[in-house]
């Protein structure tokens, strides 16, 4: 077991050793998760298994973390805890892909070494809602504070089909 995480694996030969990775992992080494947080220095506990199932390789996992996004409805932050465990097959083809067990997602390794840190941050990716939002109403509590909200100081637009409606009512 290592209490450091290397960027780069070979998935066949950890497979082959039973390797185990367990350590911690910055937010901000992962590029394109980094763009979607409000926090990068939040730590990714992770724990990473490699073992064999048949002459299958399998990578499983368990990845723990608290993600602050931004609320699509008040777009103030948002602690979004995540608990995911994830099990992969390394496979060579897409027809080998096709022959996995239910269980199992495949893993196309197209060379010797992959990045763990992809890896991770690829299922963490798919974890996040595209939508991430309060799990109550935080429209109404911010519409007092800011008057952009308020129903009383709404101003009044032309309708630009208001003549429309005019000509429907006399018939012209």
């Amino acid at each position: 077991m290592s209490d450091k995480l290397p960027n780069l694996i070979d998935p066949l030969l950890f497979a082959e050793r039973r390797s185990i990775l367990a350590g911690a992992l910055k937010i901000g080494a992962l590029e394109r998760l980094t763009g979607m947080v409000a926090d990068a220095d939040s730590d990714i506990t992770v724990e990473v298994l490699f073992a064999k199932q048949g002459k299958r390789a399998v990578i499983s996992g368990k990845i723990q973390t608290v993600l602050m996004l931004e609320c699509q409805s008040c777009l103030q932050a948002l602690a979004w805890p995540l608990e995911l465990a994830f099990k992969l097959a390394v496979v060579s083809s897409l027809q080998e892909a096709d022959k996995l067990e239910i269980d199992c997602e495949p893993l196309l390794l197209d060379g010797e070494k992959i990045s763990l840190n992809d890896l991770i941050e690829d299922e963490i990716l798919l974890a996040i809602p595209d939508y991430p939002k309060h799990g109550y109403d935080c429209i109404p509590q911010h519409q007092s504070k800011d008057p952009a909200f308020d129903e009383n100081s709404r101003i009044e637009t032309n309708n630009p089909f208001s003549v429309l409606a005019k000509l429907k009512k006399t018939g012209e």
